[in-house]
């Protein structure tokens, strides 16, 4: 069995975690979106994210599209330009990607800050009960180890103390005998 440790929270530790999820939110598209799965070739829902610096703005003809897409831009968005996601055009229907301003990103940054916080807090305080759990279960078999051979030795005792008494009640009833 492992003896586990009391863990603090260490702030480099908690930085990392939080750059891991900026860096995955930079990537990130916020909400559903939707792909075609490469070994069916069917639309497949991905997971939902309920953060992302990525919006989608998906509309069924080219004017709405173009509609969304400008309120956005007006609002500080900008096109995404990456690899990974590109623009979708079909007869039926549009699909852009478009990049969350700074001010969102910035807004979005701290509610991840506090959410990988608080989640890192969490699994320390449960490391920390699973220790003191440890600690109490191994003081309990020790206490449970001294108390049994504290039983053997007052049992001990007491079988040599009747002995002791059985004998001398022997010797008195050989005198008592002559």
């Amino acid at each position: 069995m492992t003896t586990l440790s009391i863990r603090k929270a260490n702030k480099e530790e908690l930085q990392t975690l939080i750059d891991y999820e900026m860096q995955a939110y930079a990537i990130t598209v916020q909400g559903r979106d939707n792909y075609i799965d490469a070994s069916t070739g069917r639309p497949t829902a991905g997971d939902f994210n309920r953060y992302g610096a990525i919006e989608i703005i998906t509309a069924t003809n080219a004017p709405a599209a173009m509609n969304q897409v400008q309120e956005k831009i007006d609002q500080g968005f900008r096109l995404y330009t990456g690899a990974m996601y590109a623009l979708h055009v079909t007869p039926v229907f549009l699909k852009f990607y478009l990049v969350k301003s700074e001010a969102l990103q910035a807004e979005d940054a701290k509610q991840i800050a506090k959410e990988v916080e608080a989640k890192y807090t969490a699994e320390i305080d449960a490391h920390n009960e699973r220790a003191f759990a440890q600690e109490a279960q191994a003081l309990k078999a020790e206490e449970a180890a001294v108390a049994a051979q504290l039983k053997r030795e007052d049992e001990a005792r007491a079988a040599q103390d009747f002995e002791k008494r059985v004998r001398e009640r022997m010797r008195g009833s050989k005198v008592g005998a002559k």
